[in-house]
């Protein structure tokens, strides 16, 4: 193994690449691999690489889809070897003895990371009229916790950035470089310094940083002017939450409301889309960080007062353009992203995801403000999200009275304060659509009168009944399912061409993606479950009607005692709290202990590994299940499905060789009976894994897209006539 892997980004630079790559392969320490990671550039890049891998043996190329520097970086990263890793971006150049001054610098003082001065130099490599040079504050070596306060000096650049320095390859086992977006130097170098015990300074400039016109650091402002707001951001809350000297939190937050102030001034009225969107989830972000501001010493009662109005007024929007643009109206329990969980919130995460790259629509989402969410939310320049303060109870009280006083007067007024906050956004966005996503849909009347009927839409996420209220509030309906859509219909009067069908989605490819054996095996002794062991899923809320206590009884009945349960999922998602049925489910589990683990909420990245771990998944659900996630999941990772006969699930289930069981007094026998049966014939189980992973394909998130866009056009067609133009473009 090299002692170094030096990583070099490459996209777009073929004039200069090679001066980069003969800087590197020139070294006096000749012991370091060079890894070369092509970002899918379309010129020459790709060629050139290999053409260095067949001349040198030290260099090795990864050739990927475009992803970004951050992503590309992270490629290196994952594929080094090396004990040190270093940074060297592909249009600059570093001296010939780079990486033997910082080598020795790090071995020398015992350091985790060692640093050395940058010089400007001209585009065509040549020293500059008058030499421009960064370097350290001082040589030698420093904690790397009391080099932090370096941040904020005049020599900041030469600490936060990526390309000058020599890093222990341990620092990087639990940290990656944010992808998506920009001024990811920013967004990891505080928890870079706030690991390394000693950090090795030189003050001689070893790396030659080349100035060129167009570069990202060089453009006005962009929606990736922002990220370099949400990277200071977070630098505050890290050292918020970590609790670093107070004088040092106040310098982060001063540096990161001025920035965000001087981009304020600086974005011009007319704004497109995506600058209005990032604009509005940075707004968000720095709101979370408000009340930090009352003791901050760095900032005058001006800027106080600047931070205060910029981080609370309303955001200009943009002009609407060719594209249709759709707001989602979220229930105020869980936020959006779905940092914390939520079935309803997970597919509006997937829309958004999927319109990030895929640009058809203008669409913005009405959420409740959550500082995870509103972190998570920097990712997408394409979605705007109004992330709605949560009232404070003194708020709630004056609006309660404010709406017994206009109750009293006979004018309309929302039932709750978030729906309230809402509506002078949705004025403003002017969408062609709205749609609320379940929860209490008359939460939305005064929105539906502010709009009409024909631009409401009801997206129904679970059994609903209609009324005269819901029909004169919702012209169009979306339906998860045919049996949720016959269910609304049965109670409405509303025409049935106007109740559309739309099936959920899930990320097949995640749960469809080869097993992580590593990770499954690591899983399997955390659960200390043994290689013999028949392991029985169970995956969603805690409570009765998902029928997971008659999941317990039915482990009661079976003999075996190799077959084990594993319960992943909480009462309510991420903010799952212990109740009355939890406390019930435990008891009925204790003469089981031996059998059954519960997990809590597991975080839904992390779920694929459950389902590749289980020999088959159970849903005993009690009610009529809308859908079932669950088991777009189970198929997708080629996991066997338990299930019962309950509202839309065979309809998600049909082709996929499930077995659905009636929901009756048998249940818990008949669960008991199926997982012996499945435990005792492995083809059956294979042929069952292959079935779910055909049927799984259909419910993919870029399926799911396709026919939300199709849906509104369906939707424009019906109330403009079908000559009007497809400005979805489906």
């Amino acid at each position: 193994m090299p002692a170094i892997s030096v990583i070099v980004p490459v996209y777009k630079v073929e004039a200069f690449l090679p001066a980069c790559v003969a800087s590197i392969l020139g070294q006096t320490f000749a012991d370091f691999e060079l890894i070369l990671v092509d970002d899918g550039s379309p010129d020459g890049c790709g060629a050139l690489c290999d053409v260095y891998a067949g001349q040198d043996a030290r260099v090795r190329v990864i050739h990927r889809q475009n992803g970004g520097l951050s992503a590309a970086r992270n490629s290196g990263i994952a594929a080094a070897t090396g004990e040190f890793l270093a940074f060297v971006d592909s249009d600059d150049l570093v001296a010939p003895d780079y990486l033997e001054r910082l080598h020795a610098a790090l071995h020398t003082a015992g350091a985790d990371m060692a640093l050395c001065a940058v010089e400007d130099v001209n585009e065509d490599g040549s020293p500059l009229e008058h030499p421009e040079i960064t370097a350290p504050a001082a040589a030698g070596s420093f904690s790397g916790k009391a080099l932090l306060a370096e941040f904020f000096g005049p020599n900041a650049t030469c600490y936060t950035v990526a390309w000058n320095k020599l890093y222990k390859r341990s620092l990087w086992e639990q940290l990656r470089y944010p992808e998506g977006l920009i001024h990811e130097d920013d967004a990891v170098a505080h928890r870079l310094f706030a690991a390394c015990k000693k950090v090795a300074c030189l003050t001689e400039p070893l790396y030659r940083y080349r100035l060129r016109q167009g570069s990202i650091c060089r453009s006005g402002i962009s929606p990736g002017s922002f990220d370099g707001v949400t990277a200071h951001a977070d630098w505050c809350r890290f050292f918020r939450d970590e609790g670093f000297d107070k004088p040092l939190l106040d310098k982060a937050l001063a540096a990161c409301f001025r920035r965000y102030l001087s981009l304020c001034a600086g974005v011009k009225i007319e704004l497109s889309w995506p600058i209005a969107a990032r604009w509005h989830s940075t707004q968000a972000e720095l709101r979370c960080l408000l009340p930090l501001l009352k003791t901050c010493g760095e900032l005058t009662l001006p800027e106080k007062l600047s931070c205060l109005r910029w981080c609370t007024r309303p955001l200009p929007l943009p002009p609407k353009k060719e594209l249709p643009r759709a707001a989602l109206l979220m229930p105020p329990a869980l936020p959006v992203p779905a940092v914390k969980g939520g079935a309803v919130e997970g597919l509006a995460t997937r829309l958004v995801e999927e319109n990030q790259t895929r640009r058809r629509m203008e669409l913005a989402v009405v959420t409740v403000l959550d500082e995870q969410a509103a972190v998570a939310a920097a990712r997408f320049s394409q979605t705007l999200f109004c992330f709605v303060r949560p009232a404070s109870p003194v708020r709630r009280a004056l609006y309660s009275l404010t709406r017994r006083v206009r109750a009293l007067a006979g004018r309309g007024v929302h039932w709750n304060v978030y729906y309230s906050q809402a509506l002078p956004f949705l004025r403003a966005l002017h969408p062609d659509h709205l749609v609320a996503e379940g929860g209490d849909l008359t939460g939305w009347q005064q929105v539906s009168r502010a709009f009409g009927k024909e631009r409401m839409v009801a997206h129904l996420h679970g059994l609903t009944h209609a009324s005269p209220l819901l029909d004169r509030c919702y012209g169009h309906v979306l339906a998860l399912s045919e049996y949720i859509r016959g269910q609304w219909l049965a109670t409405s009067a509303l025409d049935p061409k106007n109740a559309l069908l739309l099936y959920n989605c899930v990320p097949v490819e995640r749960f469809a993606a080869p097993p992580d054996a590593q990770a499954v095996e690591t899983l399997r002794q955390q659960l200390e479950l043994s290689a013999d062991d028949f392991v029985v899923l169970f995956c969603g809320r805690l409570e009765e009607d998902k029928g997971v206590h008659k999941l317990v009884e039915a482990m009661a009945l079976i003999p075996d005692p190799a077959v084990k349960l594993v319960v992943v999922g909480g009462s309510f998602f991420a903010t799952s709290e212990t109740t009355p049925f939890t406390r019930q489910l435990q008891a009925l589990a204790k003469p089981l202990a031996g059998r059954i683990r519960f997990t809590g909420y597991v975080p839904a990245e992390q779920l694929p590994k459950y389902y590749h771990l289980a020999q088959v998944t159970v849903m005993p659900t009690l009610v009529e299940e809308a859908a079932g996630l669950v088991a777009v999941e189970a198929m997708a990772a080629g996991c066997p499905l338990i299930a019962t006969q309950s509202g839309g699930l065979p309809e998600y289930a049909a082709g996929s060789n499930a077995i659905l069981l009636p929901r009756d007094d048998s249940l818990p026998a008949a669960i008991a009976e199926s997982v012996l049966a499945l435990k005792a014939d492995p083809g059956r189980r294979a042929e069952m894994a292959a079935a779910g992973r055909r049927r799984a394909t259909e419910f993919s998130a870029p399926r799911y897209y396709d026919a939300f866009l199709q849906a509104f056009q369906q939707m424009e067609d019906e109330t403009h006539g079908p000559d009007q133009r497809d400005r979805a473009g489906v």
